[in-house]
């Protein structure tokens, strides 16, 4: 299931209240906003999350004028972007059950079995994903999503590698004619950059750019040419893939590398990234225990280095440029021996296929 974002709901009720961002941003409740949209991910079914979505914005009033009316456009806006369209006919039973839920005499449960009554869920077509995005994303929320990339302090802590799988997801994203970009074209530049633990896991099993790329025309497929031309907004997927990423490499004193956006697209395995994996290992599980393996692996060999170099009292520019030389050498030896354990792996694997003991 896609869940709307905060911003998401904001660029709809600047459309609703016909107002600029900026405007919108001052008169919303942002908090109440967050309160309730993460309430909505705690539900499973369409119409159940719908009803979290529906009552949570008309108890908690997060907008300034014209509440009801914002609430539910967000929640057509929802239910449109899960592939299914809500009748609302006759109006009058929807006037009854956003008074009730006002007045506090219908709750969640009522908003969501009156949801599921009229309910119509529709096939997924490329050509329909397609369209639905391009609306989503240029009519006023792509410039949103830009707008937070420009100035979270976020992207100060992305590593050049990061932010070269970035660019490489782009450039995938306008190959394929796309107007914006999802987990999927993230997962490309993964693939793509050839460099480092996360392309290498990738690599083991047997993710590669042209198999990405089938899986992506095959599941959404490709968008009208010329449609990608200028700027390409990331959709509320990529940004989450990037505040995960961001929060791992928080929890391990790092900045944000390659490997960390890599275990942001594991983490959502609804998104089309995280199904295409699936599809291609078989189990994301088994990637992500494989990359934190590696990744803790080398964590504890720069750790010891880095600690033998704090035992030097001295405190000038040559220890600190021998120390930044010596970590430097750590990467490329810690590099070149894994790819040497993978050789010799392989060694084994194809030694044993041949009913040889390779440690005899």
């Amino acid at each position: 299931m896609r869940y709307l974002g905060r911003y998401d709901v904001l660029a709809i009720a600047a459309r609703v209240l016909r107002c600029d961002s900026d405007d919108v941003v001052r008169r919303s409740n942002l908090d109440a906003i967050d309160r309730v949209l993460d309430g909505v991910r705690l539900t499973g079914s369409l119409a159940e999350s719908a009803g979290v979505l529906l009552a949570g914005l008309v108890r908690a009033r997060p907008f300034a004028g014209a509440n009801r009316v914002v609430a539910v456009a967000v929640v057509l806006q929802f239910v449109s972007l899960n592939r299914a369209e809500l009748q609302l006919e006759p109006v009058t039973d929807v006037d009854d059950l956003l008074d009730r839920i006002a007045a506090g005499d219908a709750g969640h449960s009522e908003a969501a079995a009156f949801i599921r009554s009229r309910l119509e869920h529709h096939p997924v077509t490329a050509e329909d994903l397609q369209e639905h995005l391009e609306i989503d994303l240029l009519d006023g929320l792509g410039d949103l999503l830009q707008d937070w990339w420009r100035g979270d302090p976020m992207y100060e802590k992305f590593t050049e590698p990061a932010r070269q799988v970035i660019v490489l997801a782009q450039d995938e994203a306008r190959r394929l004619d796309h107007v914006y970009v999802g987990t999927e074209h993230l997962l490309l530049g993964l693939v793509t950059l050839r460099q480092g633990v996360a392309s290498r896991v990738l690599a083991d099993f047997g993710i590669t750019a042209p198999a990405v790329r089938d899986l992506v025309v095959e599941i959404i497929g490709r968008g009208r040419s010329g449609a990608a031309a200028g700027a390409i907004p990331f959709t509320p997927r990529a940004k989450s893939t990037f505040e995960f990423a961001w929060g791992e490499a928080r929890a391990r004193d790092a900045d944000v590398g390659p490997e960390h956006l890599l275990l942001g697209v594991l983490h959502d395995g609804d998104g089309v990234g995280g199904q295409i994996i699936t599809k291609l290992a078989e189990s994301t599980d088994e990637v992500r225990r494989k990359l934190e393996k590696r990744l803790n692996w080398r964590r504890r060999s720069e750790d010891l280095v880095t600690g033998m170099l704090a035992e030097d009292p001295a405190n000038t520019w040559t220890t600190y440029g021998r120390r930044h030389h010596l970590l430097a050498e750590l990467n490329a030896v810690l590099e070149e021996n894994e790819r040497l354990h993978e050789q010799v792996a392989k060694l084994r694997d194809l030694l044993r296929r041949h009913d040889i003991d390779p440690d005899s």
